[in-house]
């Protein structure tokens, strides 16, 4: 394992300097991450809070601007898909949004690139289990006293927590799942013992959390996610328990579609039942027809980035989306929501930086095995998986799309060697 060609060094000789930086480059990291999670999103101070994290991100990355700009032009494709955004101002039926939501979108894709040059990938991991895991547990705590207020409960039942979408708390629940899991399975040198014996209890509460948001998509996924997770890191557990648990999933899926079909049962029918869904994966379908007709009035350059759901002009669309079930600005897949800004050319850049980010991670588990690049590999697997149903990889300070950036970006910088770049 090789050394990364453009390393990251605080300026300044003194350990109170170099402390002094290690201490602002927490800072980037971690309130960006807490706030892309939308914890502070009941309180309406995300805005201002995202103004700080700007500010400290601009300095720190002027003060080493050269050596991040070599980082930034080796993962030029991260900033493809923020560059189309941002050049689609010359079309957009909202040229102001357009403008705002690029810049946006490009700070993000900046932030995220810093993380992934400053932090390896354990150090990434560990960062966002607490940013995220924050959330996690003050809306265990809020569910347990309400001492953050409420609404405690959405609309159709699912917990709140602190944050004011169910499916907030399921995702990065999941998310903490996984995370503090990897952690639970890292070797004593690369996570102390006390926090190994924690992460179990956060790994438990998380899930509790993501149970009761009723987060459909985070329930159905959160036992394949996991099963995943300690598939791949089969050699670490004991023997016993690792023929036990491959023999368990070979029965599982053997036994399963069996019994299925001696009773003349429909499993697809089923999932719908035990999630409460319908056959339009609760107006999903439906929304991606609407994609689809306005998709093909533009289809290769999109309504320019956010135009289609801050623009007038398509108040009849906004309309159709708020009657198919859907209250956030998105069709809940990501290749719609990117073709209806930026058309094809935007959703290769996103397909660019997607299969280059998993390519890396694949790699990166290829050739080093450990539980870290396990973790690596599922986490990046899950945003991708997320965002075919729900609204990712299309927003500025979104924190999956930003975990994909980093995530890659680290592996690049901290493990791979030169000749695989």
């Amino acid at each position: 394992m090789m050394a990364a060609s453009v390393a990251y060094a605080a300026p300044g000789p003194g350990v109170g300097q170099r402390a002094f930086w290690r201490g602002w480059d927490l800072a980037i990291v971690f309130l960006a991450l807490m706030l892309a999670g939308d914890t502070l999103n009941r309180w309406g101070i995300s805005a201002p809070a995202w103004m700080l994290v700007y500010g400290l991100a601009f300095l720190r990355i002027l003060s080493v601007w050269p050596a991040f700009w070599q980082v930034l032009v080796r993962n030029r494709v991260c900033i493809a898909y923020p560059l189309v955004a941002l050049v689609s101002v010359l079309w957009s039926f909202d040229r102001p949004a357009t403008v705002a939501g690029g810049i946006q979108l490009l700070m993000s894709a900046f932030i995220a690139m810093f993380a992934g040059w400053r932090y390896a990938p354990r150090q990434l991991m560990l960062i966002a289990l607490g940013a995220l895991g924050l959330g996690v547990m003050a809306s265990a705590v809020n569910w347990a006293t309400l001492v953050f207020g409420g609404p405690l409960y959405s609309a159709v039942g699912g917990l709140l927590g602190i944050y004011t979408n169910k499916n907030m708390l399921g995702h990065y629940g999941l998310m903490v799942v996984l995370l503090a899991v990897s952690v639970t399975l890292m070797p004593p040198p690369e996570a102390p013992r006390p926090l190994r014996l924690l992460t179990p209890l956060v790994a438990g509460i998380a899930a509790f959390m993501v149970v009761l948001s009723l987060s459909m998509t985070s329930v159905v996924l959160m036992p394949c996610y996991v099963m995943l997770l300690f598939l791949l890191n089969r050699r670490r557990m004991p023997v016993l328990l690792r023929f036990a648990m491959v023999a368990g999933v070979v029965l599982l899926a053997g036994s399963v579609p069996l019994l299925l079909g001696l009773l003349g049962l429909d499993p697809f029918t089923l999932l719908l039942d035990a999630t409460g869904k319908d056959a339009t994966l609760t107006g999903r379908t439906e929304l991606w027809a609407i994609a689809a007709e306005n998709i093909a009035q533009a289809p290769l350059f999109g309504h320019g980035y956010q135009a289609f759901w801050s623009s007038s002009q398509f108040a009849a669309q906004h309309f159709a989306v708020l009657r198919a079930g859907a209250t956030a600005p998105s069709f809940h897949n990501f290749i719609a929501d990117v073709m209806i800004g930026n058309g094809l050319i935007g959703l290769i850049a996103m397909l660019a930086m997607i299969l280059r980010r998993l390519s890396l991670a694949f790699g990166f588990w290829r050739r080093d095995g450990s539980a870290v690049a396990v973790a690596a590999l599922v986490t990046l697997l899950l945003p991708v998986t997320l965002a075919m149903v729900e609204p990712y990889f299309y927003r500025q300070h979104e924190v999956m799309t930003m975990w994909v950036i980093m995530m890659g970006v680290s592996i690049l910088h901290h493990f791979l060697p030169r000749t695989t770049r």
